[in-house]
């Protein structure tokens, strides 16, 4: 079993666990336009999960995404000229997926009650070539969590790098999801990306289609707004790093994935075949990239009034 702490802030809590991928298990905040009354923002993660079921995607929580985000293409990663070969996730054969440190035991650096350093060493092998260090600052206010997460290259030679967060929000099929993200990235059958497109006319948020919905978007301006069909509006902004975004609402629309990434999907491949704008970062040896990421609990407005453009 994972070991589960807390943080408070006034009503608002959030529960973390170092020891199952540095992972937020749960966040209630307030919004000061309705009760005082802390409101569930995420879908919660299972309490019944051991190490072993970490790989495997236990829906809930947030969990961080370092060395990198989404898929390496057959496990194959291409750098300065030189190809290696990283071991594959095993559900998502023959691809890696999300790095693997969402799997492994962090330790927590320090801790009081708003506020905690989670970190995780990696001393380079199957998983990533390189040696790195990730860290995750969580700051917890009442109406607000601030999640501010670094990757160190602690090797010798330079190394590509990537970082992401991937929440499971609340959900109902009816919630107006908005965010301005305007180059498409098409996604493939096994969720690669394809070649990029231009899809900058703007439409109105409003709720997703139904079944499945998977997006792969670059050019994000780093803010989603999502007005649920409780009154509540749930904002996620992000630093300039995090500039893609990917959207993912399963068919059963039991959750909503809506990811702040620094990269797209197989991303450092598609750079070394001379594609532009993929997101990737060249880390020199002991430089850090590093981001913020905050979700609030705010005063809602008018359904399908944010300043942005429709999801899909």
């Amino acid at each position: 079993m994972t070991t589960k702490q807390l943080l408070i802030a006034g009503a608002a809590r959030l529960g973390f666990s170092a020891s199952a991928g540095g992972r937020v298990t749960f966040l209630d905040l307030c919004s000061s336009d309705r009760d005082g009354l802390a409101r569930s923002v995420l879908r919660p993660f299972p309490d019944e999960v051991g190490p072993a079921q970490l790989q495997h995607w236990p829906k809930g929580g947030i969990y961080p995404l370092v060395p990198y985000s989404n898929r390496i293409k057959d496990g194959v990663l291409l750098f300065q000229g030189k190809r290696y070969e990283l071991t594959p996730h095993p559900d998502a054969r023959p691809h890696t997926l999300h790095g693997h440190a969402h799997r492994m035991a962090w330790e927590t650096i320090s801790l009081t009650h708003s506020h905690v350093t989670m970190q995780y060493a990696y001393a380079g092998g199957a998983e990533w070539p390189w040696p790195f260090r990730a860290t995750l600052d969580i700051d917890l206010e009442p109406t607000r969590a601030v999640f501010s997460l670094g990757l160190t290259n602690e090797g010798q030679t330079p190394m590509p790098g990537g970082i992401g967060l991937h929440p499971y929000f609340q959900h109902d099929p009816d919630d107006h999801i908005a965010f301005d993200a305007p180059i498409d990235w098409p996604v493939t059958a096994d969720y690669l990306a394809a070649l990029q497109r231009d899809r900058s006319a703007s439409a109105k948020p409003g709720p997703l289609p139904l079944g499945e919905v998977t997006l792969y978007r670059s050019g994000w301006r780093g803010l989603c707004v999502i007005d649920r069909t409780n009154g509540d509006r749930i904002e996620m902004q992000a630093d300039p790093v995090f500039s893609h975004f990917v959207l993912h609402r399963p068919a059963d629309a039991a959750h909503l994935c809506a990811e702040p990434v620094s990269h797209v999907a197989d991303g450092f491949n598609l750079f070394a075949d001379g594609h532009p704008v993929t997101g990737t970062v060249v880390l020199e040896p002991g430089k850090t990239l590093n981001g913020s990421v905050t979700i609030s609990l705010c005063a809602a407005g008018p359904r399908g009034n944010q300043a942005s453009t429709a999801a899909v």
